[in-house]
């Protein structure tokens, strides 16, 4: 009980000394407008729910394949990078907004795919 005190102690002691941060827009340039899209971004948010378990376990897939590639080659990572860079085990984790309306590429390996589900 004592341990949970002192923790809770040092957790709102960190609290109170982190500040608010202030944002740097001199660096930035000029605010650029956005258009919103809640179209894209709920279709990106619900095709996630499928997409990124298949391209985890694909890309975890990859990674023992790769491994174990290296292993059974005396070390040679040259082979074990081969496996990793083929298209079913590298790329993106995960869809945005942008990707399904076009404007920003699906990248799978070397392989790009432009999507226009939603209009711009």
């Amino acid at each position: 009980m004592r341990a949970v005190r002192i923790a809770l102690i040092v957790v709102a002691g960190a609290m109170l000394y982190v500040r608010s941060a202030q944002a740097q827009t001199q660096s930035l340039g000029p605010m650029q407008d956005r258009q919103p899209h809640p179209g894209a971004s709920a279709l990106a948010a619900t095709c996630n729910i499928l997409f990124m378990p298949i391209r985890v376990t694909l890309a975890a897939v990859g990674g023992e394949l790769g491994g174990l590639t290296g292993f059974l080659t005396a070390g040679n990572k040259h082979a074990a990078h081969d496996i990793w860079g083929l298209p079913p085990f590298d790329g993106q984790m995960y869809l945005e907004p942008d990707m399904l309306y076009g404007k920003e590429p699906l990248m799978v390996g070397n392989l790009e795919y432009r999507m226009h589900w939603t209009k711009p």
